[in-house]
Parts: C-alpha cells; structure tokens; sequence
C-alpha cells in the first residue's frame, strides 16, 4: 500500500511534471504543474471505481465477493491520506494526526490547509526565480517521505480531476518509463474489503470450545468469512496445553468434515493420509448433534 502510494508521486513528479526528463522542473513546468492544481480543487469528479469493478466483473463472468465487501481501490489513490500538516517533534505524547478513512470518498478530501502555500511556498513560480530549476528528486523526497502529509494531500488533490483510472498523473504512453510506472502500479494494486470475523480468547480447552460453539450459531443466520483464535493459555502445565492443542485438532476435523462418510477427504487427498477425529473432537461434536462441519454434511 505504502509502495503504490510512492509510485503515483514518483510518476507524477518525476515523470509526468519533468515533463522534458532532465531530472529538474524549470518554470514551465512548474506552472503546468501549479495550474493543474488548481484546476484539479476547483472541479472535482465523483469517482465509482468499486461499482465499475464488480461491473467489469460481472461482464466478465466473474462471480462476485461473497463474504467480503470492496470499500477502496488502490486507484482512488492511499486511503488514509494525512489531511493536516504533522511535525515528528513530541509525537510520544500526542494524539495520532487526522487522517482520511475509506469512508471520505475521493471527491469529497479537501485540504486542510493551502498546499501551493504550505507545501511548495509562493516562490515556486515566482518571477523572480524563472531561471531556477527545482531538483525533481528532491521534490519528491520531500513530497513522499519528508513531510507525508504534503505527499498525501498532492494525490488527494489530483486523483478527483479525473472520474476514472490514474492516467492524469501517468507519463504519456510514449514516455520511457511508461511501462515502468505501470507495471509498478499494477505490482502493488490492492483493494480493501470489509469482512465479518469473530474472535475467540482461548485460555483453556474449555473457552475455547464456548467460542467455538459461539461461532457456529452466529454462522446459522449470518456470514462469518473468518474466525481467529488466539491461544491465550498461561500455564506451563504440559497436560493443559496439550489438552487444548487436542481439542483444538478435533474441532478443526469435525469442522472440516472428519465425521462424514469421506472424512472430509478433499479432492487431492489420499485416503490414507486422512486422520480419523481425534478424541476431543468426537466428543465436542456428538453433543453439538453434528455431523462435521458446515458445508460438509451428507444431509443426516
């Protein structure tokens, strides 16, 4: 996530504002740069890039997410964009900086604070200063790492000047590094999901056997796409946790099946390498009146 935020503002920097790719922005280019700016705060489009995913995906035949729900799209730009100036100095002891979440639409990021006139101060078209060429590494540097938040709030500005794709902060496709730039964006593309999960705390076989129990019954009437357990046991008794290893080996085989007529064999599976359910597991599941796990019943 970090790395594809980093390549839109080097593509953007290095490569689409050095428009001539000498390795410095002169006065030209830093008004080209300015103006776009501007024009990108000053009309903005609303962006639907997770519809026009499950469209493409639907066209496509693809089925779409069943337990899992897209909220953001590497191409919106980074989803938790800073949207105030930071300072490292005494951050120990102060609260973590605003920030943007999925939930603020990429349409919807206005700046908190004038990032012509904090980020790259009045002179940088200044007239005065027409024959200075501003080092675009360094520039970047300072953009992506030096001071994030002026790095973050560029891409919040630019992505909306566009109602799709990133191809206003990528070089021309005749540019040299074009295929650089999109291979790299590609590389790190991501999207976040919203998925349902429960949690169980097992300090001994006994909690987590109520956890587990726990989960079953919400997965009744509602999606879980996953449970996590931690295995919170504090004795040094090697009876307890070899209890709890056991019993969390039967659930795990009842769950996948280990009490059907296949024993839950997957289609890969050599039926001498299945395991019968272990004692735990026969136990747990005789008395939840199951015959493995869901998806795995023979209908009895």
């Amino acid at each position: 996530m970090e790395r594809h935020r980093e390549m839109l503002l080097e593509s953007y920097i290095l490569h689409r504002a050095d428009a001539n790719g000498d390795g410095a922005l002169d006065m030209e280019e830093r008004r080209v740069l300015v103006d776009q700016l501007i024009a990108a705060q000053s009309h903005k489009f609303v962006r639907k890039t997770i519809e026009d995913q499950l469209k493409a995906m639907k066209s496509a035949g693809l089925p779409p997410p069943k337990v899992s729900k897209p909220v953001w799209a590497s191409t919106d730009g980074y989803p938790f964009a800073l949207n105030t100036p930071t300072s490292d100095e005494d951050t120990f002891n102060k609260p973590a900086p605003p920030t943007f979440g999925t939930w603020d639409a990429p349409h919807s990021r206005n700046p908190g604070f004038d990032f012509i006139d904090h980020c790259l101060t009045n002179e940088f078209t200044s007239e005065h200063l027409a024959d200075l060429k501003v080092d675009a590494n360094v520039l970047f540097k300072i953009l992506a790492r030096d001071y994030p938040y002026c790095g973050d709030m560029l891409l919040s500005i630019l992505i909306p000047q566009s109602n799709t794709g990133l191809h206003h902060i990528l070089p021309s496709p005749s540019h040299p590094k074009y295929s650089y730039v999109a291979e790299q964006l590609h590389k790190y593309a991501y999207t976040i999901s919203e998925t349902t999960s429960e949690f169980i705390m097992a300090k001994s076989a006994e909690t987590l056997k109520k956890g587990f129990t726990r989960v079953l019954r919400l997965m009744r009437n509602h999606i879980v796409a996953q449970f996590c357990v931690n295995d919170d046991v504090e004795s040094i008794d090697k009876t307890t946790v070899q209890k709890m290893d056991l019993t969390f080996k039967g659930l795990l085989q009842g769950y996948y099946g280990g009490l059907t007529e296949d024993r839950g064999r997957s289609p890969v599976e050599r039926v001498d390498t299945v395991e019968d359910v272990n004692g735990p597991g026969v136990e747990y599941w005789n008395a939840e009146s199951r015959k493995g796990g869901p998806g795995y019943d023979k209908g009895s």
